[in-house]
């Protein structure tokens, strides 16, 4: 069994390249980007990304949302899959075999991006706990001789 796809690999690295030069994109945005990539195309067994069919992304999705990711996990992994997609599609080449909106097909459903993207409120301590806390340091400090 083949462990890499040359063609994939060589458009991957044109990308990784437009990321990091182009978009300014850091190390860790570029990785990533590059982890979410690898996933598909564990998934699609290395199948060229000439071949790409819309079906394929929507298996992945249901497949990817079957594990144990979070929706946050699942978000943006799809998100960097449609980033790289829309702009395959744009590459010489790929132009005549990918169709720009393809790439919509590795959107999250509509509830599912709201889970994602949603803001947690973070427990504070209130007025109270704060000066609690502050009474016992009080209290330390003045049983070590401060």
């Amino acid at each position: 069994m083949k462990k890499y796809n040359p063609n994939n690999e060589r458009i991957k690295r044109e990308y990784f390249a437009f990321l990091k030069e182009a978009k300014r994109q850091s190390e860790n945005a570029v990785d990533a980007a590059a982890m979410a990539i690898a996933r598909f195309e564990t998934d699609t067994k290395l199948r060229d990304f000439k071949a790409f069919h819309f079906e394929q992304a929507v298996a992945f999705k249901h497949r990817l949302a079957s594990g144990k990711l979070s929706k946050a996990t699942l978000n943006s992994t799809l998100a960097h899959l449609k980033r790289f997609f829309q702009w395959l599609a744009l590459q010489p080449g790929y132009r005549s075999r990918l169709s720009y909106p393809d790439a919509e097909y590795f959107n999250l459903s509509e509830k599912d991006s709201r889970i994602a993207t949603a803001r947690r409120q973070c427990a504070v301590p209130t007025l109270e706990q704060i000066k609690h806390v502050l009474a016992k340091c009080r209290a330390w400090l003045a049983a070590l001789g401060w």
